[in-house]
C-alpha cells in the first residue's frame, strides 16, 4: 500500500465552512469531475493546485503525509 492511500485530508467547503475528511482518491475525484474530454486529470502530485484552482474547498489538513 502506498503512502497516497494513507492520507486523509481534511477540507472545509468555503461557502459553509463545513470540513471534511477525504481520501486522496475522493479529493481527485472531486477535482477531477465533470471535466472534458480535453482536460488533464490533477494526481497525488499536483493535487493541491487541483484542489485550490478547481473546487469550492480549501485545504485545512493532511493526516498521514511524509513531510
Amino acid at each position: 500500500m502506498s503512502l497516497v492511500s494513507k492520507k486523509c485530508i481534511t477540507v472545509r467547503e468555503r461557502d459553509t465552512g463545513l470540513e471534511y475528511i477525504w481520501s486522496m482518491k475522493e479529493v481527485l475525484e472531486e477535482i477531477n469531475r465533470d471535466r472534458s474530454e480535453d482536460w488533464t486529470p490533477y494526481d497525488e502530485t499536483d493535487w493541491r493546485e487541483g484542489l485550490a484552482e478547481f473546487t469550492e474547498f480549501d485545504l485545512v489538513y493532511v493526516v498521514g503525509e511524509n513531510n
